[in-house]
Protein backbone atom coordinates (compact mmCIF):
# COMPACT_ATOMS: atom_id res chain seq x y z
CA UNK A 1 0.00 0.00 0.00
CA UNK A 2 2.85 2.37 0.33
CA UNK A 3 3.55 1.94 -2.85
CA UNK A 4 0.52 3.35 -4.23
CA UNK A 5 0.66 6.28 -1.58
CA UNK A 6 4.14 7.02 -3.42
CA UNK A 7 2.78 6.77 -7.07
CA UNK A 8 -0.18 9.39 -5.80
CA UNK A 9 1.98 11.67 -4.25
CA UNK A 10 4.61 11.61 -7.17
CA UNK A 11 1.32 12.50 -9.30
CA UNK A 12 0.31 15.14 -6.91
CA UNK A 13 3.77 16.74 -7.05
CA UNK A 14 4.44 16.62 -10.35
CA UNK A 15 1.25 17.89 -11.50
CA UNK A 16 0.39 20.71 -8.97
CA UNK A 17 -1.32 22.65 -11.25
CA UNK A 18 -3.93 20.02 -12.01
CA UNK A 19 -6.97 18.83 -9.82
CA UNK A 20 -6.26 16.01 -8.20
CA UNK A 21 -8.62 13.07 -7.85
CA UNK A 22 -9.85 11.91 -5.43
CA UNK A 23 -8.66 8.79 -3.30
CA UNK A 24 -10.62 5.54 -4.01
CA UNK A 25 -9.75 2.80 -1.26
CA UNK A 26 -10.38 -0.65 -2.60
CA UNK A 27 -10.48 -3.06 0.05
CA UNK A 28 -8.36 -6.35 -0.20
CA UNK A 29 -10.36 -9.12 -0.78
CA UNK A 30 -9.21 -13.13 -0.86
CA UNK A 31 -10.68 -15.72 -2.65
CA UNK A 32 -10.27 -19.20 -3.58
CA UNK A 33 -7.48 -19.66 -6.91
CA UNK A 34 -8.98 -19.53 -10.37
CA UNK A 35 -7.95 -19.59 -13.88
CA UNK A 36 -7.76 -15.35 -14.49
CA UNK A 37 -5.44 -15.79 -11.58
CA UNK A 38 -2.69 -18.08 -12.51
CA UNK A 39 -0.57 -15.93 -14.44
CA UNK A 40 -0.28 -13.51 -11.83
CA UNK A 41 0.28 -15.95 -8.96
CA UNK A 42 3.09 -17.60 -11.01
CA UNK A 43 4.82 -14.53 -11.74
CA UNK A 44 4.39 -13.58 -7.69
CA UNK A 45 5.85 -16.97 -7.04
CA UNK A 46 8.27 -17.05 -9.07
CA UNK A 47 9.47 -13.93 -7.85
CA UNK A 48 9.51 -14.49 -4.25
CA UNK A 49 11.09 -18.07 -4.69
CA UNK A 50 12.54 -20.17 -7.54
CA UNK A 51 11.60 -20.31 -11.75
CA UNK A 52 9.41 -22.83 -13.46
CA UNK A 53 6.59 -23.35 -10.05
CA UNK A 54 3.22 -23.76 -12.07
CA UNK A 55 0.25 -24.34 -9.85
CA UNK A 56 -2.54 -24.57 -11.96
CA UNK A 57 -2.95 -28.49 -10.74
CA UNK A 58 -4.38 -26.45 -7.72
CA UNK A 59 -7.55 -25.85 -9.54
CA UNK A 60 -8.14 -29.35 -9.47
CA UNK A 61 -7.84 -30.44 -5.62
CA UNK A 62 -10.58 -28.68 -3.98
CA UNK A 63 -9.39 -24.70 -4.87
CA UNK A 64 -11.54 -23.12 -2.25
CA UNK A 65 -10.16 -25.62 0.70
CA UNK A 66 -6.77 -25.45 -0.08
CA UNK A 67 -5.69 -21.42 -2.03
CA UNK A 68 -6.30 -18.21 -0.79
CA UNK A 69 -5.82 -15.35 -3.14
CA UNK A 70 -5.24 -12.01 -2.45
CA UNK A 71 -6.44 -9.31 -4.76
CA UNK A 72 -6.36 -5.49 -5.03
CA UNK A 73 -8.69 -4.92 -7.22
CA UNK A 74 -7.30 -6.90 -10.26
CA UNK A 75 -3.61 -6.84 -9.00
CA UNK A 76 -3.21 -10.02 -6.80
CA UNK A 77 -0.62 -9.32 -4.07
CA UNK A 78 -0.71 -12.41 -2.31
CA UNK A 79 -1.12 -16.02 -2.66
CA UNK A 80 -1.18 -19.70 -0.30
CA UNK A 81 -1.79 -22.63 -1.09
CA UNK A 82 -1.71 -26.00 0.30
CA UNK A 83 -0.72 -29.05 -1.69
CA UNK A 84 -4.24 -31.08 -1.24
CA UNK A 85 -6.92 -31.32 1.02
CA UNK A 86 -5.31 -34.84 2.38
CA UNK A 87 -2.21 -33.95 2.85
CA UNK A 88 -2.64 -30.67 4.26
CA UNK A 89 1.00 -29.12 3.75
CA UNK A 90 1.62 -25.54 2.61
CA UNK A 91 3.39 -25.18 -0.51
CA UNK A 92 3.51 -21.45 -0.98
CA UNK A 93 2.97 -18.74 0.95
CA UNK A 94 3.61 -15.44 -0.41
CA UNK A 95 3.13 -11.76 -0.26
CA UNK A 96 4.31 -9.25 -3.54
CA UNK A 97 7.10 -6.55 -2.75
CA UNK A 98 6.14 -3.76 -1.20
CA UNK A 99 2.72 -4.86 0.31
CA UNK A 100 4.82 -6.26 3.81
CA UNK A 101 3.20 -5.23 6.81
CA UNK A 102 -0.28 -5.37 5.44
CA UNK A 103 -1.24 -8.30 7.46
CA UNK A 104 -1.92 -10.50 3.63
CA UNK A 105 0.21 -13.24 5.34
CA UNK A 106 -1.70 -13.30 8.45
CA UNK A 107 -4.49 -13.15 7.28
CA UNK A 108 -4.17 -16.03 3.74
CA UNK A 109 -2.78 -18.23 6.90
CA UNK A 110 -6.15 -17.55 8.98
CA UNK A 111 -7.96 -18.59 6.30
CA UNK A 112 -6.08 -21.53 5.42
CA UNK A 113 -5.92 -22.99 8.71
CA UNK A 114 -9.66 -22.35 9.28
CA UNK A 115 -10.86 -24.04 5.99
CA UNK A 116 -9.43 -27.52 7.39
CA UNK A 117 -10.32 -27.73 10.28
CA UNK A 118 -9.19 -30.59 13.06
CA UNK A 119 -6.03 -31.03 10.62
CA UNK A 120 -2.50 -31.20 11.04
CA UNK A 121 -1.25 -28.56 8.72
CA UNK A 122 2.72 -29.18 7.67
CA UNK A 123 5.27 -26.72 5.76
CA UNK A 124 9.14 -26.40 5.17
CA UNK A 125 10.17 -23.05 5.67
CA UNK A 126 13.97 -21.61 5.04
CA UNK A 127 16.03 -21.35 8.25
CA UNK A 128 16.19 -17.63 7.81
CA UNK A 129 13.12 -16.69 7.19
CA UNK A 130 11.30 -13.80 9.01
CA UNK A 131 8.00 -16.08 8.36
CA UNK A 132 8.90 -17.99 11.24
CA UNK A 133 7.56 -15.36 13.74
CA UNK A 134 4.25 -15.75 11.90
CA UNK A 135 3.69 -19.38 12.04
CA UNK A 136 4.92 -19.52 15.85
CA UNK A 137 2.24 -16.92 16.70
CA UNK A 138 -0.36 -19.52 14.69
CA UNK A 139 1.48 -22.66 17.00
CA UNK A 140 3.28 -24.17 14.49
CA UNK A 141 6.20 -26.05 16.30
CA UNK A 142 9.54 -26.95 14.78
CA UNK A 143 9.77 -30.60 13.70
CA UNK A 144 12.54 -31.36 12.52
CA UNK A 145 15.96 -29.27 10.65
CA UNK A 146 16.86 -30.48 7.30
CA UNK A 147 20.38 -29.42 6.06
CA UNK A 148 20.12 -28.55 2.10
CA UNK A 149 16.53 -28.53 2.19
CA UNK A 150 16.70 -26.19 -1.06
CA UNK A 151 19.92 -26.90 -2.88
CA UNK A 152 18.21 -28.02 -5.73
CA UNK A 153 15.77 -25.21 -5.60
CA UNK A 154 17.79 -21.54 -4.91
CA UNK A 155 20.69 -20.97 -7.29
CA UNK A 156 24.08 -20.49 -4.89
CA UNK A 157 23.97 -16.62 -4.76
CA UNK A 158 20.59 -16.87 -3.12
CA UNK A 159 20.77 -14.88 0.10
CA UNK A 160 17.56 -17.59 2.10
CA UNK A 161 19.30 -20.52 3.58
CA UNK A 162 19.65 -23.63 1.63
CA UNK A 163 18.51 -25.20 5.12
CA UNK A 164 15.01 -25.39 6.27
CA UNK A 165 12.73 -26.32 9.64
CA UNK A 166 9.85 -28.43 9.05
CA UNK A 167 6.85 -27.31 11.23
CA UNK A 168 3.69 -28.41 12.30
CA UNK A 169 0.10 -27.31 13.32
CA UNK A 170 -1.28 -30.21 15.69
CA UNK A 171 -5.27 -30.24 15.88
Amino acid sequence: MNLLEDIHEHYSLAHAEREQPGRIQIPITYTSLQTHHLSQVHDLLTRSFWDGINISDSLKYSPERCTVIATYGHLVVGVALLSSPQESYITYLAVRAGWDNSQIATTMLYHLISLNPHRDISLHVSANNPAMLLYNRFGFKTEEFITGFYEDYLNSQSRASMNAFRLRLRR
